[in-house]
C-alpha cells in the first residue's frame, strides 16, 4: 500500500506539473485527466469507493471533457504565438504565492483539532448520507459551478464565432 501511494503520488504530480507547464492547451487537458485520475486513485486507495467513481465520472467524465470542447472552439490552442519566458516575474511572483498557501493550509491542518480527533477513527459515512448531504448543504456551490461552466461554454461559442466573423 504504501509504495501504491507513492506511485500514484508521483502520478499526480506529474499530472498537475505537465498541465501547468505544457504550451498545448490540449496536451495540457490531457495532463489535467491524468491529474484527476491520480486524485481518483487516492480516493480508492483510502477505500472511498464512491468517492473515487465520482471523481471519475463528474470530473473526468464532465469537467475535463467540456474544458476540451471550449478549448477545441477557441483559436491558437499550440501555443506558438511567440517566444516564452521561462522563469520570469511571473513565475516566480506565482512561487511565492503558492509556497504562501501551501504554508498557510499546512498551519491550518496542523491547528485544526478534527483532522486530529478523526486520523484515528474509521470514516463512517454511507451513500445515503453523501447524498443527503450534497442535496441538503451543497446545492449553492454545485448550482453556481454549474452556471459557471456555462459561462465558460458559452464565452468559448462567442469567441469562436467572433473569429469566423472576422474571417469573412
Amino acid at each position: 500500500m504504501n509504495y501504491a501511494f507513492w506511485i500514484i503520488s508521483a502520478i499526480t504530480l506529474l499530472g498537475a506539473f505537465l498541465a501547468v507547464t505544457l504550451r498545448n492547451l490540449v496536451h495540457c487537458v490531457l495532463s489535467l485527466i491524468l491529474f484527476f485520475l491520480g486524485v481518483a486513485a487516492h480516493y480508492f486507495l483510502l477505500r472511498a469507493d464512491f468517492l473515487g467513481a465520482v471523481q471519475i465520472l463528474i470530473y473526468i467524465g464532465a469537467v475535463a471533457v467540456l474544458i476540451l470542447f471550449a478549448i477545441m472552439l477557441t483559436r491558437n490552442v499550440t501555443g506558438t504565438e511567440g517566444p516564452r519566458e521561462v522563469f520570469g516575474m511571473k513565475w516566480w511572483s506565482g512561487g511565492v504565492i503558492a509556497a504562501a498557501v501551501a504554508a498557510f493550509v499546512l498551519q491550518a491542518i496542523k491547528a485544526d483539532s478534527v483532522t486530529a480527533a478523526t486520523s484515528t477513527t474509521q470514516a463512517n459515512s454511507s451513500v445515503a448520507e453523501i447524498g443527503k448531504a450534497l442535496v441538503a448543504d451543497w446545492v449553492v456551490p454545485f448550482e453556481a459551478m454549474a452556471v459557471l461552466l456555462t459561462a465558460a461554454l458559452i464565452g468559448a461559442v462567442v469567441i469562436a464565432l467572433e473569429e469566423v466573423m472576422r474571417r469573412r
